[in-house]
């Protein structure tokens, strides 16, 4: 039987970046800006308010994980600086990572119906509870991050039998998965990460979503694909944007062409002190706030057109 020595494992160099919760918004713009890497896992320290943010590169790409840590170093937009933030760097087998994360990942209540669970996990529905089963991958999208939660009680308000659905920054796509066992009918997804477009389309298959959810990697709007042009032609009922705060800002004023007189936006990602401006931004749009939940520091909320 083969030792791990002399099988060829598939390696990820980690950039674990431990700071205070309320850098994470400016860290992970920074992050998405400049890279596209193989995931990003976000978990809680034991000391309140803080937390750690780490980074996955392919080993092909380690070169990455230093430049960026400079250019987190150096970024001025940081809130109380950077002087508080600790920077580890190691490596990752991924059958090793995979392994790990089963240990903690376990079933959760999303909001009134919807649970996200392990594929692993033997688990039986009580009535009227909606399973979403997903295998993360290296993308990490599990349903665990408040804004993830906050999204889903907004879409069990929102989603109605039928509707054309629009998940912009889609993820490992279980808020597109929840909006079709919610009864849409069509759920376009996009993602600029092209990891998470891999795990999503595996998850929508493992929840034999298939045929209505579609995901697509580029651009969250100016996707090529023929349901990109359905969905202008068709306009949608809910677009969900659970992405960071300054690609929510730009969002607005493009929105209008995909959205019936009637569709519901529903925002999230963002905290609670980056509300005011948000609501601004669609509001010098032609939006109007409806709904407004919190949890911690992160908010979701959705607007309608005037």
């Amino acid at each position: 039987m083969p030792t791990n020595s002399s099988v060829n494992l598939k390696k990820w160099v980690a950039l674990q970046v431990n700071c205070k919760t309320i850098q994470n918004e400016e860290i992970l713009a920074v992050i998405y800006t400049y890279f596209n890497s193989g995931g990003v896992e976000i978990k809680d320290q034991a000391e309140e308010g803080k937390n750690s943010i780490i980074v996955y590169f392919p080993e092909a790409e380690s070169k990455n994980a230093d430049v960026l840590k400079e250019r987190i170093k150096t970024n001025k937009e940081l809130i109380e600086g950077v002087k508080n933030i600790t920077f580890e760097k190691f490596i990752v087998d991924e059958e090793d990572w995979a392994n790990s994360w089963k240990k903690f990942f376990s079933p959760k209540k999303l909001g009134k119906r919807i649970i996200v669970t392990p594929s692993w996990e033997n688990f039986k529905p009580k009535k009227g509870e909606i399973p979403i089963f997903i295998e993360p991958g290296m993308a990490f999208g599990t349903g665990h991050h408040e804004t993830t939660e906050l999204c889903v009680k907004l879409i069990e308000e929102t989603v109605e039998k039928d509707d054309i659905v629009f998940d912009v920054g889609t993820g490992t796509s279980i808020l597109a998965i929840a909006a079709r066992l919610l009864g849409a009918s069509l759920i376009v997804g996009t993602d600029n990460d092209k990891y998470a477009v891999k795990i999503a389309r595996e998850n929508i298959k493992l929840n034999k979503c298939d045929k209505e959810v579609k995901v697509f990697y580029g651009n969250l709007l100016s996707f090529k694909s023929k349901y990109r042009d359905e969905l202008l032609l068709r306009k949608c009922d809910v677009i969900i944007c659970n992405i960071l705060k300054d690609a929510v800002l730009k969002l607005p004023s493009k929105l209008k062409e995909f959205m019936r007189r009637t569709a519901t936006v529903i925002v999230s990602g963002i905290l609670e002190s980056q509300y005011e401006e948000v609501k601004k931004e669609f509001e010098k749009n032609g939006f109007k706030d409806t709904r407004f939940t919190r949890k911690n520091d992160w908010v979701a909320c959705s607007f309608k057109l005037k």
